[in-house]
């Protein structure tokens, strides 16, 4: 299994963690510590070597941090993690909810006077800024220091350094030279000598390479220096270039990783640093930059061809193992299977696929109260037996050499009730709102993500967490600039992929999300319609909504065939095998 389900959970030797910290702190006069999810590198997922606040907390979510001060301590969660964390935390922290209430709130509200350590490598000048400019008392002050969980993190995992892969053109679409003049381009048209990187997923994009440094996404953990020429600096782990060293590349130049931050000291010119992206310790190496956007990021959202139609193809395969899931689970009996047995069906059925490479993120396969946890996942303390009457959410994905999905079903098991019938509903019209709407060109992903919810407001509900996210192609699941979210201004330019997931969770009871992975594209103009020029959604998931939990009366007629149209789709695009196409043929079968 790729997934695991251990639970290492010990919420006593979590508060002597705590103890131990504070000893650290009161050593280095500090009367705080801040303590990030990030890894020096700034991205979502992180290597166990950095899993510093699951050592610290027990929180084991993929967004937070937490702020200890000698007294008091806090974590700090958004919306998806709200019910999780008050299972995984000891209750010796204060639960904050973020963004809602900012760091410096609280802290504006919690001291007055004293020093707050934080790690330089762990932390934006975007972060330390926005604190600073918001505390009250000039009597408080940041500072940088060490990091102290390591100093008391006495059997922390080493970094596991994996090879190198080539991303060959023909999943690509684009040689590396190609994309590295065009970012060149970019610096020259900002009088910019040099851009900066961190960002292993711009990296691992900007060069046509591939790592498994990260679990389920598959970048290298490596920094560059891209010129005006289009010229690359790659530092990286030189034990990591065993099957792929990017010998042929002409316009890369390779050097040993240790080496990174010497060499920003001797460059000339000026410097392009994300703000967002670039830890406050590389900025300290530079004397002469600028803040602007990665380069890289735009361009790597918007897909070309050749990674448009891999991902395509992708997801019709994945399509396959999603249908002959659900098909296994209609065989099963209620309180005879467990979420771990599912997890690991679909995860076998994947991985029989070609170009599978590892599942895009650890599936979310919540029964029950556990499907109210956006983010659930299940364990060897927490698996259930799937039960009669229950809703089992499933969200899961896989990486594929030629494309990344993601994908939800919410299924039920047994009789559902009229309650859950109601809220799958909302939620499914809300998705089909996303999934057929036509918008000018120059709209956001803000301007269009109340479209989802307004089937839930209308009853006075709705979700914690965005509509959609950014997906990447055989890179991370969760992928900027672009997200369908209230707080997200990014244009939506064609060849975007983004998620589109409303949903509805009710603690202690059941959770419910529908997600498609959806392609922006140009809209052809209607007969009879103006010309202005507008955009549409392309669905690139193709399996079946369980018609179980649907209930007719509420869905309008558009809905209706909207509906109709997807089903009929998936039959002709999904090939499942002789054994399950009865079910198949049953499961898609068209509303009346």
């Amino acid at each position: 299994m790729l997934q695991k389900f251990d639970y290492k959970k010990d919420k006593n030797n979590l508060k002597s963690r705590l103890h131990d910290l504070r000893t650290q702190m009161q050593l280095k006069g500090l009367q705080g510590y801040l303590i990030p999810r990030a890894d020096f590198f700034q991205g979502e997922y992180v290597a166990p070597h950095d899993e510093r606040l699951a050592f610290l907390t027990g929180f084991s979510g993929s967004a937070g941090f937490c702020c200890v001060l000698i007294k008091k301590a806090a974590i700090f969660v958004d919306g998806r993690y709200r019910i999780q964390v008050k299972q995984e935390v000891p209750d010796n922290y204060e639960i904050v909810h973020w963004p809602e209430k900012q760091l410096w709130q609280w802290l504006n509200d919690n001291i007055s006077n004293g020093v707050i350590g934080y790690d330089p490598d762990l932390h934006t000048t975007l972060e330390i800024d926005k604190i600073k400019t918001n505390l009250f008392s000039d009597n408080i002050t940041l500072s940088k220091t060490e990091s102290l969980i390591d100093l008391i993190w006495k059997d922390q995992p080493p970094y596991e350094h994996t090879n190198v892969i080539e991303q060959p053109q023909k999943f690509a679409g684009k040689t590396s030279l190609a994309k590295c003049k065009e970012i060149g381009e970019i610096l020259q048209n900002e009088n910019q000598d040099q851009c900066i990187i961190t960002d292993p997923e711009s990296i691992s994009w900007l060069l046509n390479i591939r790592g498994n440094d990260v679990p389920r996404t598959p970048v290298v953990h490596a920094c560059a220096a891209v010129d005006s020429e289009g010229k690359v600096d790659f530092f990286v782990e030189l034990n990591k270039l065993n099957s792929y060293s990017l010998e042929k590349e002409s316009h890369v130049t390779i050097h040993s990783f240790s080496n990174f931050r010497n060499y920003l000291r001797t460059l000339k010119g000026k410097s392009r640093l994300d703000i967002q992206k670039i830890p406050i310790s590389i900025r300290d190496c530079l004397s002469n930059y600028v803040f602007s956007e990665d380069p890289c990021i735009l361009p790597k959202a918007i897909k070309n061809m050749t990674e448009i139609k891999g991902t395509r193809k992708a997801h019709l395969r994945d399509g396959i193992a999603v249908s002959n899931f659900m098909a296994w689970l209609d065989t099963q009996k209620p309180g005879d299977f467990s979420e771990v047995d599912a997890v690991k069906k679909l995860e076998n059925l994947r991985r029989d696929l070609p170009n599978f490479k590892d599942i895009s993120f650890d599936t979310i396969a919540g029964s029950g109260p556990n499907g109210a946890l956006p983010h659930y996942r299940v364990t060897t303390k927490t698996n259930r037996k799937v039960q009669d009457g229950e809703i089992l959410l499933v969200d899961s994905g896989a990486q594929y050499v030629d494309g990344t999905t993601d994908i939800t079903r919410s299924i039920s098991i047994g009789k559902p009730s009229f309650e859950q019938k109601k809220f799958y509903t909302l939620v499914l019209k809300g998705m089909i709102a996303i999934s057929r709407l036509r918008f000018p060109r120059g709209l956001s992903g803000r301007d269009i993500d109340a479209l989802a919810r307004v089937p839930l407001w209308d009853i006075g509900h709705d979700y914690d967490h965005g509509t959609g996210h950014g997906v990447g192609v055989y890179l991370s699941v969760h992928e900027g600039p672009q997200r369908i979210s209230r707080a997200n201004n990014v244009i939506l330019r064609e060849g975007m992929i983004l998620s589109n997931e409303p949903g509805f969770y009710k603690e202690s009871s059941f959770g419910i999300r529908i997600e498609n992975l959806l392609l922006v594209r140009k809209a052809q103009n209607l007969k009879n319609k103006s010309n202005r020029d507008m955009l549409t959604f392309e669905t690139l998931s193709f399996a079946p909504l369980d018609k179980k939990l649907i209930l007719k009366n509420i869905l309008n007629t558009e809905e209706i065939n909207w509906i109709n149209k997807y089903h009929k789709k998936v039959r002709s695009k999904i090939k499942i095998p002789q054994y399950n196409l009865s079910w198949f043929e049953k499961a898609t079968r068209p509303i009346k």
